[in-house]
């Protein structure tokens, strides 16, 4: 064989090599992450994943779960062969769980462009993605028509002219609900917390303590509850109009990223986090999930007319491993009497 037709085969061979793996490839389904969250963070959590699928070619979806609370608790239950790879909504005042069941992956990132002061959890396993702050907000219009001032400080919710008139999110359900206990424990210290929730509770409307974020949220536009420990958000949300906040003291609430120690897809879980902290997916943060980013150079439409209060409560980590305790304790002395 010449040397002209040896080269016309293996010219033939390299074209027949370089269309099989392009029929290969296309062959291929592209690769799928699973992105778990609270039932509240689904705008957001929706929002990332559809970008992310557009920037890297993969099929990104996400799982909605309950409340925070519910979700940490599914992550424990599922860890050894979770149907998911990565969770986003994973509170600051909870995720010391997941940590003590070993349920997260800690792959050390190196992110540029959050400030060091953002980043909460000293094991290196949750990233931060947003926050905002948790006080007391009020319809200002239905207090007017009540001839009563808007409180403005925790003890002044015990005050007998605001009874019937007040709730907060369950937080044996909740993670808002488990947020406000954290703040009102670490504002009064652990036993005169438990005291104040209790004569709290005679104060709490007929509603009772809705389950979650959405279902307070329908209680406010409703009108069943007229003052709420809740989200300042509440103040600039268009579907609760008259709220407003007492900007005495607010909770600061901090939600993180993480990927999860068994994931079936963790690299791209690995990834994912890294998107979710750049400015493409911080931009994301405000317009879909009514919180603040993390990074300063991110967009803030939403929130900037948010309250700021003039003292924030920063959770205290010590109190970390007394989040269940706290959830069975509420259920049996103060949602039972």
């Amino acid at each position: 064989m010449s040397i002209r037709a040896l080269l016309a085969v293996l010219i033939v061979v390299a074209v027949l090599i370089v269309a099989f793996l392009a029929l290969q490839s296309l062959q291929q389904p592209p690769k799928r992450l699973v992105i778990v969250g609270p039932a509240g963070i689904s705008d957001l959590g929706n929002a990332l994943a559809k970008k992310f699928s557009e920037k890297y070619g993969v099929n990104a979806t996400f799982v909605p779960l309950g409340g925070a609370v519910e979700m940490v608790n599914e992550l424990v239950r599922a860890k050894d062969n979770p149907p998911w790879d990565v969770a986003i909504g994973v509170p600051e005042f909870y995720y010391t769980v997941l940590i003590d069941q070993g349920v997260l992956y800690c792959p050390g990132l190196k992110v540029e462009g959050v400030p060091a002061e953002e980043f909460w959890d000293p094991h290196g396993c949750v990233y931060p993605l947003d926050k905002s702050y948790i006080g007391i907000v009020y319809n200002e219009s239905a207090l007017a028509k009540l001839g009563l001032p808007p409180p403005q400080t925790l003890d002044d919710l015990l005050k007998p002219e605001y009874k019937g008139l007040i709730t907060y999110p369950n937080p044996v359900q909740s993670g808002t609900g488990l947020a406000v206990l954290s703040w009102i424990i670490s504002v009064k210290g652990e036993e005169e917390g438990w005291r104040f929730l209790k004569q709290l509770a005679g104060q709490i409307a007929k509603v009772g303590y809705p389950s979650g974020f959405t279902s307070l949220r329908n209680a406010l536009k409703r009108g069943d509850v007229v003052i709420a420990l809740s989200w300042y958000s509440h103040a600039i949300d268009p579907g609760t109009p008259h709220m407003r906040a007492a900007t005495y003291s607010a909770f600061l609430y901090r939600e993180g990223v993480a990927v999860l120690k068994n994931a079936k897809n963790r690299d791209l879980a690995v990834e994912f986090v890294k998107f979710a902290l750049s400015k493409e997916g911080q931009d994301l943060v405000d317009p879909y999930n009514y919180m603040l980013p993390v990074r300063p150079d991110a967009v803030v439409e939403n929130n900037k007319g948010l309250p700021q209060p003039q003292t924030v409560v920063v959770y205290n980590p010590a109190l970390g491993s007394k989040a269940d305790e706290w959830r069975l304790r509420w259920q049996r002395e103060i949602a039972s009497g």
